[in-house]
C-alpha cells in the first residue's frame, strides 16, 4: 500500500519521520547558511562563514557538480526543513561516495534525526546509485556522529590521528564504512 505524499514538499526519498528533498537555493539558504556559521556545527565540519546570498551560490554550485548530492531532511509533519545529507566524492568507477549529515535544528539532536536521515541516504546510494562503498569520517570528539554511523550499520575502520584543526587543536579523525552487501544483509 502507498503512502499518501501529496502533503509533502517535492519528497525524494521517504522514510517513517523524516524525508530527503532537493534543496531550493533561494527557499533555503537562510537555514543553510545559519547553520553553516552556527559554533555548534562548525565544531565538526569544515564549514566557512556564509552569507544568504554565498549560501544561495553555494547550494547552486553543488547542484551542477556531478560528484556531489545534497538533500534537506524534511520532518513529515509540518515539512520543517531540519538538516542536510550527502553524499560527496562520488566515484562512479570504484562505486564510492562520501557520506555526511548535519541536522541543524539544535533542539532536534539526540532524537534520532540524524540515524533516520542516514538510512535514508545509504538506501538511496546502495539501492538507486549502485554504490559498493560509502564511507563517512568523523571527528573523535563528535561522539553524537559517529554512534549515528553505528546505529545505521558501518564499520569502523581506523583513526586519522590528527588529521583536523580546530580551535588550536589537531583532533583525531574516526574513519568508518558500510559495503553494499552488508546493507543489503539488514533489510
Amino acid at each position: 500500500m502507498s503512502e499518501d505524499t501529496t502533503n509533502l514538499q517535492n519528497p525524494f526519498v521517504i522514510g517513517e519521520r523524516l524525508y530527503l528533498r532537493p534543496l531550493e537555493p533561494s527557499q533555503d539558504n537562510h537555514l543553510y547558511s545559519t547553520w553553516m556559521n552556527d559554533a555548534e556545527i562548525r565544531r565538526y565540519f569544515s564549514v566557512y562563514p556564509t552569507s544568504d546570498a554565498r549560501g544561495k551560490e553555494r547550494l547552486e554550485n553543488l547542484y551542477k557538480d556531478t560528484r556531489h548530492i545534497l538533500f534537506g531532511v524534511v520532518q513529515k509533519e509540518d515539512n520543517r526543513l531540519i538538516g542536510l545529507v550527502g553524499l560527496k566524492d562520488i566515484n562512479t568507477l570504484n562505486q564510492s561516495a562520501e557520506f555526511y549529515v548535519i541536522i541543524g535544528a539544535r533542539n532536534l539532536h539526540g532524537k534520532g534525526y540524524g540515524t533516520e536521515a542516514t538510512r535514508l541516504m545509504l538506501q538511496y546510494g546502495f539501492l538507486e546509485l549502485n554504490l559498493n562503498r560509502i564511507q563517512t569520517q568523523d571527528m573523535e570528539d563528535n561522539i553524537g556522529g559517529w554512534r549515528a554511523d553505528e546505529k545505521a550499520g558501518f564499520k569502523y575502520e581506523g583513526t586519522l590521528r590528527e588529521m583536523i584543526p580546530r580551535f588550536d587543536k589537531f583532533h583525531n579523525v574516526k574513519v568508518y564504512s558500510l559495503l553494499r552487501r552488508e546493507y543489503l544483509e539488514t533489510l
